[in-house]
Protein backbone atom coordinates (compact mmCIF):
# COMPACT_ATOMS: atom_id res chain seq x y z
CA UNK A 1 0.00 0.00 0.00
CA UNK A 2 2.97 2.38 0.91
CA UNK A 3 4.30 1.79 -2.19
CA UNK A 4 1.17 2.62 -4.52
CA UNK A 5 0.87 5.83 -2.92
CA UNK A 6 4.88 6.92 -3.40
CA UNK A 7 5.01 6.27 -6.49
CA UNK A 8 2.86 8.75 -8.05
CA UNK A 9 4.80 11.36 -5.61
CA UNK A 10 8.38 10.54 -6.75
CA UNK A 11 8.20 9.41 -10.22
CA UNK A 12 8.28 13.28 -11.48
CA UNK A 13 11.83 13.99 -10.52
CA UNK A 14 13.36 11.18 -12.81
CA UNK A 15 10.73 12.59 -15.27
CA UNK A 16 11.98 16.03 -15.32
CA UNK A 17 15.57 15.06 -15.62
CA UNK A 18 15.22 12.59 -18.96
CA UNK A 19 13.02 15.05 -20.88
CA UNK A 20 15.16 18.32 -19.89
CA UNK A 21 18.04 16.27 -20.83
CA UNK A 22 17.21 14.69 -23.74
CA UNK A 23 16.11 18.08 -24.99
CA UNK A 24 19.13 19.64 -23.72
CA UNK A 25 21.25 17.20 -25.25
CA UNK A 26 19.43 17.56 -28.58
CA UNK A 27 19.41 21.43 -28.84
CA UNK A 28 23.29 21.55 -27.35
CA UNK A 29 24.35 19.31 -30.18
CA UNK A 30 22.65 21.36 -33.07
CA UNK A 31 23.08 24.79 -31.65
CA UNK A 32 26.86 23.58 -31.39
CA UNK A 33 26.69 24.91 -27.25
CA UNK A 34 29.04 22.62 -25.39
CA UNK A 35 27.46 24.02 -21.94
CA UNK A 36 24.41 23.04 -22.98
CA UNK A 37 24.90 19.68 -23.79
CA UNK A 38 27.08 18.79 -20.83
CA UNK A 39 23.77 20.09 -18.91
CA UNK A 40 21.57 17.53 -20.94
CA UNK A 41 23.87 14.72 -20.30
CA UNK A 42 23.81 14.74 -16.78
CA UNK A 43 20.46 15.42 -16.77
CA UNK A 44 20.09 12.05 -18.45
CA UNK A 45 22.25 10.66 -16.25
CA UNK A 46 21.36 11.36 -12.88
CA UNK A 47 17.28 11.34 -14.48
CA UNK A 48 18.47 7.35 -15.53
CA UNK A 49 19.63 6.72 -12.15
CA UNK A 50 16.90 8.06 -10.15
CA UNK A 51 14.37 6.41 -12.51
CA UNK A 52 15.57 2.74 -11.27
CA UNK A 53 14.33 3.34 -7.51
CA UNK A 54 11.40 4.84 -8.95
CA UNK A 55 10.49 1.74 -11.18
CA UNK A 56 11.32 -0.75 -8.21
CA UNK A 57 8.69 1.66 -5.69
CA UNK A 58 6.28 1.63 -9.05
CA UNK A 59 6.52 -2.22 -9.48
CA UNK A 60 6.32 -2.71 -5.78
CA UNK A 61 3.15 -0.52 -5.66
CA UNK A 62 1.46 -2.43 -8.58
CA UNK A 63 2.01 -5.59 -6.57
CA UNK A 64 -0.66 -4.51 -3.72
CA UNK A 65 -3.18 -3.35 -5.86
CA UNK A 66 -6.47 -5.02 -6.38
CA UNK A 67 -9.44 -4.55 -8.58
CA UNK A 68 -7.21 -4.14 -11.80
CA UNK A 69 -9.73 -5.48 -14.40
CA UNK A 70 -11.32 -2.07 -14.65
CA UNK A 71 -7.66 -0.37 -15.69
CA UNK A 72 -6.09 -3.93 -16.90
CA UNK A 73 -4.97 -2.15 -20.21
CA UNK A 74 -3.46 1.04 -18.87
CA UNK A 75 -1.24 -1.04 -16.15
CA UNK A 76 0.11 -2.70 -18.75
CA UNK A 77 0.60 -0.32 -20.99
CA UNK A 78 2.47 1.55 -18.28
CA UNK A 79 4.33 -0.85 -17.26
CA UNK A 80 5.54 -1.92 -20.92
CA UNK A 81 6.14 1.81 -21.24
CA UNK A 82 8.44 2.09 -18.03
CA UNK A 83 10.49 -1.25 -18.79
CA UNK A 84 11.41 0.25 -22.23
CA UNK A 85 12.29 3.58 -20.95
CA UNK A 86 14.58 1.97 -18.37
CA UNK A 87 16.04 -0.17 -21.64
CA UNK A 88 16.00 2.74 -24.16
CA UNK A 89 17.82 5.18 -21.37
CA UNK A 90 20.34 2.42 -20.10
CA UNK A 91 21.54 1.68 -24.04
CA UNK A 92 21.72 5.16 -24.56
CA UNK A 93 24.27 5.26 -21.41
CA UNK A 94 26.13 2.22 -22.55
CA UNK A 95 26.45 3.75 -26.05
CA UNK A 96 27.89 7.05 -25.03
CA UNK A 97 30.17 4.70 -22.50
CA UNK A 98 31.48 2.14 -24.64
CA UNK A 99 31.12 3.77 -28.34
CA UNK A 100 33.71 5.94 -27.71
CA UNK A 101 32.02 8.30 -30.58
CA UNK A 102 31.49 5.94 -33.24
CA UNK A 103 28.07 5.64 -32.45
CA UNK A 104 26.66 9.17 -31.59
CA UNK A 105 23.41 8.43 -34.66
CA UNK A 106 22.58 5.44 -32.12
CA UNK A 107 22.82 7.47 -29.30
CA UNK A 108 20.51 10.33 -30.40
CA UNK A 109 18.35 7.96 -31.56
CA UNK A 110 18.05 5.99 -28.06
CA UNK A 111 17.43 9.39 -26.53
CA UNK A 112 14.63 10.07 -28.72
CA UNK A 113 13.30 6.50 -28.10
CA UNK A 114 13.61 6.98 -24.37
CA UNK A 115 11.91 10.44 -24.21
CA UNK A 116 9.18 8.99 -26.30
CA UNK A 117 8.80 6.49 -24.23
CA UNK A 118 8.94 8.14 -20.83
CA UNK A 119 6.43 10.61 -22.26
CA UNK A 120 4.04 7.18 -22.97
CA UNK A 121 4.79 5.94 -19.72
CA UNK A 122 3.51 9.40 -18.01
CA UNK A 123 0.53 9.42 -19.88
CA UNK A 124 -0.93 5.98 -18.96
CA UNK A 125 0.38 6.83 -15.08
CA UNK A 126 -1.65 9.80 -15.38
CA UNK A 127 -4.88 8.17 -16.87
CA UNK A 128 -4.27 5.56 -13.94
CA UNK A 129 -4.24 7.79 -11.31
CA UNK A 130 -6.90 10.68 -12.46
CA UNK A 131 -9.04 8.54 -14.52
CA UNK A 132 -9.10 5.66 -12.58
CA UNK A 133 -7.86 7.00 -8.90
CA UNK A 134 -5.44 3.72 -8.68
CA UNK A 135 -3.19 5.67 -5.89
CA UNK A 136 -6.39 5.74 -3.53
CA UNK A 137 -7.36 3.59 -0.86
CA UNK A 138 -9.97 2.35 -3.12
CA UNK A 139 -7.62 0.20 -5.05
CA UNK A 140 -5.48 -0.54 -2.86
CA UNK A 141 -4.95 -3.35 -0.49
Amino acid sequence: MFFAKLHPMIVHFPVGLLVSGVLFEIYGRLGREEAVQVAGRFNVRLGFWCSLPVFVVGFLGMLSLKNTEKFQMFLGNHLMAAFATVIFFMLALLVARFGKGRFQAGYYLLLVLGLISVLTTGFFGGELVHRFGVSTSDFIN
